[in-house]
């Protein structure tokens, strides 16, 4: 199957899901938010991407996205097995639409979701 003509990051397009399937007043985004819509996504439309930033984009398979976790606000999906990682994630634009609509359908709601927290990082603060 060939890349459809106008293609929007993954990342962006779990974002676009996120506002219409979720709170679009919670802010900032929990960590991890992206990835876990990234999830969602996958499971209903193609995802797109390649090995590498030179490689063409391709439609990924079910196998070359098993034991991968969406990661860096779905921008690339990691391989704790070492594999190369896949960058360049995305998806077709009106694959994206049909995908919200079948989420929605199903009644994915993100705003009930919950998410944890990364820790909080302490600056630190110079003796004065």
């Amino acid at each position: 199957m060939s890349v459809p003509h106008e293609l929007v990051p993954l990342s962006a397009a779990a974002a676009k899901a996120y506002l219409a399937l979720g709170d679009a007043g919670r802010t900032p985004l929990a960590d991890g938010v992206l990835d876990v819509v990234a999830i969602a996504l996958a499971a209903c439309i193609p995802i797109y991407g390649a090995r590498g930033p030179e490689e063409p984009l391709q439609r990924l398979a079910d196998a070359d996205l098993a034991g991968g976790k969406f990661i860096q606000g779905a921008a690339t999906l990691h391989f704790r097995s070492g594999a190369q990682p896949l960058v360049r994630l995305a998806v077709g634009a009106d694959e994206l639409a049909a995908g919200i609509e079948r989420l929605k359908r199903a009644g994915v709601n993100f705003s009930q979701a919950r998410f944890p927290h990364a820790p909080r990082r302490v600056p630190r603060v110079a003796p004065a």
